[in-house]
């Protein structure tokens, strides 16, 4: 492989938004301008504002003091429902040529079009527009080719946001086939998530083609810190491997984004719930979401291969990032559901639900008769019920789109699946009773999913139902067998154990139990508080495989606006990390590691042990590549003079006293090298500590947290909170 290449010049059609210039708004070839939409007419948005907004916004009416829509110069557009346009011009010299239009466009959430104007008119933008793309969502990647004529415009639209002010960002690359490209460069194994030590090969399928890589994010095209690539390359961290491919004749290639990320314990334990397809909170690998039997079948036996692809893309993408998503397989295309009537027997009462009289925004309106355990009537009413949420009429549709969907993405390496979600009369996401449920929908899937040899999670026993329920119906259709993962919402994590012990006693050797949704509140020591529980009993439980026990926090993401739901509730508001995304990314960073086991060989005093009961105190102890430990505590206020007692031995701590300390003593600890103590949000504190003989060490834990921000957090949900850090050398 040669060490360096003279490649082509540069294309001359090739251009960024970054490149474009703040203080000249004006319309030319080859160059980027902003444009605000109402149908087919188009008017240039024209520098504005006052105070803040002056330097970097351009609006459509300065005379507007909300600013309708705004640009600013890193590239960012905001909108409010109503249409901006960041638009191309061809340039002259790409008349008649191909055009090839790459890039991403993210947002909160809202429509993205990329559309086209043959005008002709290098000096304006008019329609009639063709349409070439159309995305509604939060994240979207575009791959066109279009046949370009000078003049021609192309318009990358961002409306109908989901919340006021939405600000998106678009990253795109226009070029021309004035110069062949150099083949893209490749990565085996492919990007996403890798063992430690894994080494990677980079190639391209440009005879001869040199490739020069980075290892930090930064374009290896340009960057000084580009490496020649000469031999595979060892992937011991998180790496945001990037490589550029040149051949002497050719454009370059398109920078190839190749993300690597480390299996870890921690990692595929914790998930998150609507998250992003390029990277979640704290670097965890778990994301969820549905896999809508209406959009891929929007009528009987007619597939929509273009939802089919902007399924596989989302799912690739994640997997490019070491992201797994678990589909949720659910709910009843509205051409499936039951129209002619149904009933089901549900806590001691009969109901009948007769034919739909009326349908309209996904809702039945039908009678239903509600009956006691000796027939008689109780009421009769008309009730609007979900259409997507009523049971199929004919279960073989349901079956034939289950096979669907595991025929479809098995290939992608997704090896769980999740059937509907929730499933329980009055939950909002089933309409029928529970022994229809197992008969038509869950016992069907299990026979096509396990047929195919990829695994079933159970969709989320509801937390509103006693988990007695759940336990008497697996056992009323011998179901324990059919279910890989038993899988529970909101619950108190002590309910896993319960699961989990009901699972082993009806012949299940090592059961699999999962939250798949979990928080989803306003309590910001959520995550410090439950996490540490549940995975140091997770990692008790023994055994390799990581996917046994996993939480999923619900959700990432809620808008940044008080009266939005979820506010206050998610990982991020907005764009940025609430206290519990806060929280999450500190326990991630001390739990990382390549192999995590519990570490129980430690005592405090006052004693704390582990604990799954959340209402009791707790210390949970592990131990991270046989060099670190990490101890989580967590004290509870026992009563209003903030005192913690030690039931066993007496002593008290007051935690809001003067400086209170706990004595902590680590056994079988050799050449420690730093002790920390860890609040919430990462802060550290360096500890003293004396060797007490035999591996042994002992210090004085401070309960107060030094940072106010964090001490506040703790005095407002009445429990202590921190970590002990320690580094072996």
């Amino acid at each position: 492989m040669p060490v360096s290449c003279t490649p082509a010049a540069p294309n001359p059609t090739t251009d960024n938004v970054t490149d474009y210039r703040l203080d000249a708004n004006a319309v030319a070839p080859g160059r980027w301008s902003y444009q605000s939409i109402a149908g087919d007419a188009t008017s240039l948005l024209g520098k504005g504002g006052s105070g803040v907004f002056a330097a970097d916004e351009w609006a459509a009416d300065v005379k507007k003091p909300e600013h309708a829509w705004f640009v600013k110069a890193d590239g960012s557009i905001g909108t409010d429902y109503r249409a901006i346009a960041e638009t191309y011009t061809v340039a002259d010299q790409a008349d008649g040529k191909d055009v090839h239009l790459r890039g991403s466009f993210d947002s909160p959430g809202g429509r993205f079009r990329v559309l086209l104007a043959h005008d002709g008119d290098a000096t304006k933008v008019a329609g009639p527009f063709t349409e070439l793309y159309t995305y509604t969502g939060k994240a979207a990647s575009f791959d066109l080719d279009v046949i370009a004529s000078k003049g021609d415009d192309l318009l990358f639209v961002s409306d109908q946001v989901t919340t006021w002010w939405a600000p998106g960002k678009l990253k795109a690359a226009i070029t021309t086939e004035l110069a062949p490209e150099t083949a893209a460069v490749t990565a085996t194994p492919g990007p996403g998530a890798v063992r430690s030590g894994a080494t990677v090969q980079l190639a391209s399928a440009t005879k001869d083609a040199c490739i020069r890589y980075t290892t930090d994010g930064s374009d290896p095209a340009m960057s000084t810190t580009a490496y020649p690539y000469r031999m595979p390359i060892a992937i011991t961290a998180d790496t945001d491997l990037k490589a550029v491919a040149t051949a002497t004749g050719s454009a370059p290639s398109v920078v190839a984004d190749l993300p690597f990320v480390l299996n870890e314990p921690f990692r595929a334990f914790a998930g998150e719930n609507q998250g992003t397809q390029t990277g979640l909170v704290a670097g965890v690998q778990w994301d969820r979401m549905d896999f809508d039997w209406g959009s891929i079948e929007p009528a009987k036996g007619q597939i929509d291969q273009a939802a089919v692809a902007e399924y596989l893309r989302q799912f690739n993408l994640a997997k490019s990032h070491g992201i797994t998503i678990l589909p949720v397989l659910a709910y009843t295309a509205g051409w499936a559901a039951n129209r002619t009537g149904y009933s089901y027997d549900f806590h001691g009462k009969t109901y009948e639900y007769g034919p739909a009289k009326s349908e309209n925004n996904g809702q039945f309106v039908r009678q239903l008769v509600t009956k006691d355990a000796s027939g008689k009537v109780l009421s009769t009413k008309d009730v609007q019920t979900s259409i997507g949420r009523t049971p199929p009429q004919n279960p073989a549709d349901w079956a034939n789109f289950v096979k669907l969907a595991v025929d479809t993405l098995k290939p992608l390496g997704i090896t769980y699946f999740q059937v509907w979600n929730e499933a329980y009369p009055g939950s909002g996401f089933w309409e029928g009773g529970m022994d229809q449920y197992m008969t038509d929908i869950q016992l069907p899937a299990a026979k096509i999913i396990h047929d195919a040899g990829v695994k079933l999670v159970y969709g989320g026993w509801i937390c509103g139902a006693p988990l007695s329920e759940y336990i008497a119906l697996l056992d009323k259709f011998k179901a324990w067998k059919s279910i890989d993962v038993y899988d529970l919402h909101y619950m108190p994590i002590g309910t896993m154990q319960t699961i989990y012990a009901a699972a082993q006693k009806r012949g299940i050797k090592n059961p699999a139990v999962w939250q798949t949704e979990i928080g989803f509140t306003t309590e910001d020591k959520f995550v410090a508080d439950i996490y540490p529980r549940a995975f140091h009993w997770a990692l008790s439980k023994g055994g390799n495989d990581l996917d046994r026990f996993k939480l999923l926090y619900f959700a990432e993401w809620a808008p940044d606006d008080t009266s939005a739901f979820g506010y206050n509730r998610t990982l991020r508001t907005g764009n940025n990390l609430s206290p519990k995304g806060k929280t999450l990314v500190t326990l991630a960073n001390l739990l990382r590691g390549a192999k995590a086991t519990t570490y129980d060989d430690f005592e405090t005093s006052p004693q704390l042990k582990p604990e799954l009961n959340e209402a009791l105190s707790t210390a949970n102890g592990f131990r991270l590549d046989d060099k670190r430990v990490v101890l989580a505590i967590d004290l509870k206020r026992q009563n209003q003079a903030d005192i913690f007692e030690d039931p066993n031995t007496g002593d008290t701590i007051h935690l809001n006293f003067g400086e209170p300390t706990m004595t902590v003593t680590l056994r079988n600890v050799r050449s420690v090298k730093s002790l920390d103590r860890v609040d919430l949000y990462g802060n550290r504190t360096p500890l003293q500590w004396k060797n007490t003989g035999h591996d042994t060490i002992e210090a004085e834990v401070p309960i107060i947290d030094p940072d106010p921000t964090v001490k506040a957090l703790n005095q407002t949900e009445q429990e202590d909170v921190f970590y002990l850090s320690l580094q072996q050398s």
